[in-house]
């Protein structure tokens, strides 16, 4: 005799357990991703500011005092005081001496990268040598790829 469809197997007293399965790739690709996030949105660097006068915030660019001038050149490989080539160790030295209403000029020779001028910037303020004046290479001229035009910002060819 054949049984109904509608009859249902009869249950035992054990009842075979069934094993849930849990996947940890979800988990896995979440935490990538807060990874990142927080790679991505933290921050490495040490922001701080150094104080700097312009020549052209100073009347002429000329300073207050009578004292001969301590400037101070900024290659991209080398340090120039006066026009003579010295290390960034003797000029601290000698920068510590001079003084104090003397301030010291840098300025930047030709294509100097604007992070040597910061490092020299942050030894000088890290020994509390002040005031510091930034002054333009005057014989600086822009590259030909850079365009400047008045009142639009600037362009890269």
């Amino acid at each position: 005799m054949q049984k109904a469809y509608n009859q249902f197997p009869a249950l035992s007293a054990k009842q075979a357990k069934r094993k849930t399965l849990v996947s940890l790739t979800p988990l896995i690709d979440v935490v990538f991703i807060l990874l990142i996030f927080f790679m991505l949105a933290s921050s490495f660097t040490k922001w701080h500011s150094v104080e700097v006068n312009s020549s052209s915030s100073n009347a002429g660019g000329s300073l207050a005092t009578d004292l001969p001038p301590f400037l101070v050149q900024v290659a991209t490989d080398k340090l120039l005081l006066n026009n003579s080539e010295i290390t960034l160790s003797s000029l601290l030295k000698q920068a510590k001496v001079k003084p104090s209403e003397q301030a010291i000029i840098l300025q930047p020779l030709g294509d100097t990268p604007v992070q040597a001028l910061i490092d020299i910037l942050d030894e000088l303020n890290a020994q509390g040598i002040a005031p510091l004046q930034l002054v333009q290479d005057p014989t600086w001229q822009a590259s030909k790829q850079t365009k400047i035009r008045a009142n639009m910002p600037l362009e890269v060819l």
